[in-house]
């Protein structure tokens, strides 16, 4: 980037105008006595005044706006964790005859020599969650800092500065897989919660179809969810009432001769495959009229689990 886009003799001419400036290029006039002249926003020298100034040389000044571009990652004072920089820097040329004084037309080398020392020398002092405070210290930093000084005593004026900072690309990465692990974690313990309550609602239907003395029901709702299986086996574990008041639906079961023998097998069969805690003895289950008989010894071994 050159803002010095062209240097020439003077040559004065009775038959031909100067050149006249416009509003992306200026003309500073040079003389032996290092006295300078802009002629900027459409103006022209008259051949008077050319004669008068009795200038040498003229320096053709680009008055556009520039932009320079910085974009790397830099280490943060977090170990092992970098910020990704994107900064552009509007510049342009405000008094075109300080940057002739100053000889400061390739204005892009000051910035490629000294800002990425000093981008990565100030990354050092903001760890990785304060990527805004960074922000807006580098903003700061080419509003009030010597190198803005610098620029305007060369003519040069700093329009805008624009940063963006985040982590770099392997950290974004990073904490992405955390955050799936936790947003994984949330939906799991979510599940959770509701399939506990879902067992809590089947396990209390099954509590009292059991109660009821109504096994099948309670074979059918202990298919649909293991959870409530298990809640209905602590609660008989643990529940002496419950306990006592399964293990007498049961003897009323085997010991009711409305439902003949096969039935009540079919039915104690399937119960002591939902629910092995029971305590049913498929091999003791001879039939109904000899369980008829010692109904007080079939009594007892069904009190056994009490």
């Amino acid at each position: 980037m050159h803002f010095i886009e062209d240097v020439k003799d003077v040559k004065f001419s009775f038959l031909e105008k100067p050149p006249a400036s416009s509003m992306t290029h200026a003309f500073v006039y040079v003389n032996h006595h290092n006295e300078y002249y802009a002629v900027k926003n459409g103006e022209r020298l008259s051949r008077s005044e050319l004669r008068i100034g009795k200038y040498k040389k003229v320096y053709t000044i680009n008055m556009q706006q520039h932009t320079i571009t910085y974009k790397e990652e830099v280490p943060s004072a977090t170990r092992g964790r970098r910020f990704s920089i994107n900064l552009s820097i509007d510049i342009a040329v405000e008094h075109p005859e300080r940057l002739v004084q100053q000889n400061a037309g390739e204005i892009n080398t000051i910035f490629k020599n000294n800002l990425p020392f000093w981008v990565e020398s100030e990354a050092r002092f903001y760890p990785i969650e304060e990527e805004m405070s960074f922000a807006r210290h580098i903003e700061e930093f080419f509003q009030t800092s010597k190198l803005s000084k610098v620029l305007r005593e060369a003519g040069i004026v700093i329009r805008n500065v624009r940063v963006l900072i985040r982590q770099g690309i392997r950290d974004q990465r990073h904490d992405e897989v955390i955050a799936d692990l936790d947003r994984n974690a949330e939906l799991s313990a979510y599940q959770e919660a509701l399939d506990l309550e879902e067992a809590r609602r089947i396990s209390a239907a099954i509590k009292e179809a059991l109660q009821a003395g109504d096994f099948i029901t309670a074979g059918k709702l202990g298919e649909k969810n293991e959870m409530a299986k298990r809640l209905v086996e602590s609660e008989f574990s643990q529940n002496q009432a419950f306990k006592f008041e399964v293990n007498k639906q049961l003897f009323n079961l085997i010991n009711d001769h409305s439902i003949n023998q096969f039935e009540a097998e079919q039915r104690l069969a399937r119960l002591k495959k939902l629910f092995p805690f029971l305590p049913v003895n498929e091999g003791n289950n001879n039939g109904k009229k000899q369980i008829s008989g010692p109904r007080r010894e079939r009594l007892s071994y069904l009190n056994k689990g009490d």
